[in-house]
């Protein structure tokens, strides 16, 4: 049986087309597929292509559309006004090497911190006395006082009596106060160990006192024993710090302010002369605090001479003690002494 050849002389079937016809059921095209999607409400179909802008002409367009100005430093799109700081890692495993790779101004602010104490410790040196805060037991300072440090009664140390190497008791010289001796008490936040505090927005430094546990501040108490809470309805009957010492995490209470003379000093097992210098015994530390340099010895090579060769030492019993500029264990300001014995 011969097979009647199709139209056209093709002897190959033809598949029917379909239907682009809407309203034909059961049709499969696109249009359909997609009239009925936004019927249901359905999302349309994404691209598999990435929508986020790759490379550097894509991350350009981007900043350029932003409203902060944008700059590229070493490779990089930084916003104006931010900085940059590398990370670099740290020479040895300590904490003072891994202080120096988080903060670039390290040095700076360590001098800036201990700057009252390398003071007091080149002044000690020259004078002869060393005023030092610390609990009895200890055989170091907690703090270096200078003579411009706050006492208990609110009032610096040089605003006080005349003292020496010998004193147990300065009272304050100004007027109205009754205070009989000067106790430090910490003079900044510092000092008790609140190192976040100054960084708080709208600090006052110059009007930072520190607090006993009735939450009022150390100049509304007694500058006396037992130091009573002076403000108006406070039962507080001593004063209780509500701190810790940065330097040994005991409380005020706990310390005393001791004058001593580089004899006395040398009897207790204390410091003494640059030995007595803030980080005497790490050298780095030491530079950093007498001239911000880690570097630089050479002002502690200078102190290094004086305190080998004094220039002006007592030398016999009966030699008047310099107030000014003395080693003999004296005070600064005043005329002198002479040594009486029975």
């Amino acid at each position: 049986m011969k097979k009647t050849p199709l139209q056209g002389g093709s002897s190959q079937k033809t598949k029917p087309k379909p239907s682009s016809s809407s309203g034909e059921k059961g049709s499969p095209g696109p249009s359909n597929a997609s009239s009925s999607r936004a019927k249901a409400g359905s999302p349309e179909k994404t691209t598999g292509k990435s929508v986020v802008p790759k490379g550097q002409q894509g991350m350009m367009q981007k900043l350029q559309n932003a409203q902060m100005p944008i700059k590229k430093v070493n490779g990089m799109y930084v916003p104006e006004g931010y900085r940059m700081r590398v990370i670099k890692p740290a020479e040895k495993y300590d904490v003072v090497s891994m202080a120096k790779a988080m903060n670039d101004d390290f040095a700076p602010k360590l001098k800036e911190l201990f700057d009252t104490e390398t003071t007091a410790a080149i002044e000690a040196q020259k004078t002869g006395v060393y005023i030092g805060w610390r609990c009895p037991e200890f055989q170091h300072d907690c703090q270096r006082i200078h003579f411009t440090s706050r006492c208990f009664c609110d009032h610096k140390l040089s605003e006080h009596a005349p003292y020496n190497a010998l004193s147990v008791k300065v009272p304050c010289r100004m007027v109205g106060c009754t205070c009989k001796a000067y106790m430090w008490v910490p003079n900044r936040p510092e000092d008790i160990g609140e190192f976040w505090l100054p960084k708080r927005p709208g600090f006052d430094a110059a009007a930072w006192r520190a607090k006993c546990k009735c939450k009022h501040t150390h100049n509304f108490h007694d500058p006396n024993r037992p130091h009573r809470c002076k403000t108006s309805g406070c039962s507080c009957g001593n004063f209780m710090s509500d701190f810790l010492c940065a330097a040994c995490d005991r409380h005020w209470e706990d310390h005393q302010t001791f004058f001593d003379s580089e004899q006395s000093r040398r009897e207790q097992g204390l410091p003494v002369g640059t030995d007595w210098i803030p980080f005497a015994e790490m050298p780095d530390l030491r530079n950093i605090a007498l001239t911000g340099n880690e570097q630089d010895e050479s002002r502690y090579l200078a102190l290094k001479q004086f305190d080998a060769i004094p220039d002006n030492a007592v030398t016999g019993n009966n030699t008047v003690v310099p107030f000014k500029g003395g080693r003999g264990g004296t005070s600064r300001g005043g005329p002198g002494f002479k040594p009486t014995y029975d």
